[in-house]
């Protein structure tokens, strides 16, 4: 949360941000324009999430949703939201369901359910190799796609400083 306020003060100063944690959890009126939480918080207090019509949900670290019968994925899909935006740097870890899941909260039904995603593509690909299902798979999910590469010049003012400790 405390590195969403800094990047907000930092790059858009002029966005009123409202922290929902610990004993400040209020998300009554609008004086504000965003809010901040964590998948936890979310999760505890997904009915007053769910109360509340939002324009726009972005979830950062969205492989926390990865599990899709998980509370707390359950309550980031619940969102209702008119746009809802999944940033991660790893969208698949283990299997290809937890791309699934993150793909049923930003676009509901485009896969179809988890039974048909499984069978249409995750059993072709992890378990039969199927090369075809998986060049159809990458056609299919490219344009959902943004990425960015750290080898490109362009983000690396963007970027933090590496920090290495050896011990």
């Amino acid at each position: 949360i405390r590195n969403w306020e800094n990047e907000l003060s930092r790059f858009a100063p002029e966005i009123v941000p409202r922290v929902f944690h610990r004993s400040a959890r209020d998300i009554e009126g609008d004086a504000f324009d965003i809010v901040l939480t964590t998948y936890g918080t979310l999760r505890t207090n997904a009915d007053k999430f769910r109360s509340r019509e939002w324009e726009i949900a972005v979830i950062d670290e969205a492989q926390n949703i990865k599990n899709p019968g998980t509370a707390q994925s359950k309550a980031a899909r619940a969102l209702p939201a008119h746009i809802k935006i999944a940033m991660s740097g790893t969208p698949v870890e283990n299997r290809l369901l937890e791309f699934w899941s993150i793909m049923e909260f930003c676009n509901k039904g485009f896969f179809g359910t988890e039974k048909e995603f499984q069978a249409t593509f995750e059993r072709p690909i992890q378990n039969n190799g199927n090369r075809h299902r998986a060049e159809l798979f990458k056609k299919v999910t490219a344009p959902f796609l943004l990425r960015r590469l750290k080898t490109d010049k362009s983000i690396l003012p963007d970027l933090p400083e590496k920090l290495e400790q050896n011990e």
